[in-house]
C-alpha cells in the first residue's frame, strides 16, 4: 500500500520560530506541556495544553482526529491593546493544532526527555 501521509520535510517548522517550549511560569514543578508564542500578535503569551486525546479510529482518508484544550497561563499586559482581528485569532487556533502535530512528530522521533529541552519564559 502506498504511503499517503504528508511529506513532513516540506512542512515548515514552528518550534524556535513561532513558539518555544517553556516551564509553567505559575508552577515550575508542573510537567504539563507549556509553550510561549514568540512571534506575531500573540507574542509572549504562555499557554498550557491539556485534555489531549485522539479518536480511536482513523478517518476515511487515513488521518487521525485529535482533540485538546488549553489554558492561557500568562499574557502581556498590552494584549488587549494590540487590535487582534478575528482572522488573526483563527490563524492562532489553527497554528496551535500544527504545534501539537509538530511536537508529536518530534517526540516520536526523539528519545530525549522533553523536560530537559525547555527555555526560560521571555517577558516584556
Amino acid at each position: 500500500m502506498p504511503d499517503l501521509s504528508p511529506n513532513i520535510e516540506f512542512i515548515p517548522k514552528l518550534k524556535g520560530v513561532w513558539f518555544v517550549v517553556v516551564p509553567n511560569p505559575e508552577d515550575p514543578t508542573d510537567e504539563g506541556l507549556c509553550i510561549q508564542i514568540i512571534e506575531g500578535p500573540f507574542r509572549h503569551v504562555v499557554l498550557k495544553f491539556k485534555n489531549f486525546k485522539t479518536d480511536p479510529k482513523l478517518n476515511d482518508d487515513g488521518s487521525l482526529t485529535c482533540q485538546y484544550s488549553y489554558d492561557i497561563i500568562m499574557s502581556p499586559s498590552d494584549i488587549g491593546e494590540r487590535g487582534i482581528t478575528d482572522e488573526q485569532g483563527e490563524i492562532f487556533e489553527e497554528t496551535l493544532g500544527k504545534v501539537i502535530l509538530e511536537l508529536i512528530r518530534e517526540d516520536s522521533t526523539n528519545d530525549e526527555n522533553r523536560n530537559n529541552n525547555i527555555k526560560e519564559s521571555i517577558t516584556e
